[in-house]
């Protein structure tokens, strides 16, 4: 597959990513893609959320751990494979 076609089917996860959260009621805010792709939040939670395809990658998982979060947040992994995602929840983050 060509770094194009990539670069365009990690845009769609993240936009059917995008409205799954966005018919559930979460607001959402865009990030640069660098350590999360968007977080969302509604009255009483706060998720930030790296959306990946195909694996979640050892560095998928060191790029979310990279930032301190307070604790009432989430940091989730959505991996899209074959039209589903698989959400994998990490925990910690820097100490």
């Amino acid at each position: 597959m060509t770094d194009e076609a990539i670069k365009k089917r990690m845009e769609r996860a993240k936009k059917r990513a995008i409205e799954h959260f966005k018919k559930t009621g979460y607001h959402i805010v865009e990030s640069n893609n660098i350590n999360f792709c968007f977080i969302a939040s509604r009255k009483r939670e706060i998720r930030f959320i790296r959306v990946v395809i195909d694996k979640i990658t050892e560095e998928d998982v060191k790029k979310i751990k990279e930032i301190e979060l307070p604790e009432y947040c989430t940091r989730e992994i959505f991996c899209e494979n074959k039209d589903n995602f698989e959400i994998k929840e990490i925990e910690g983050g820097k100490a």
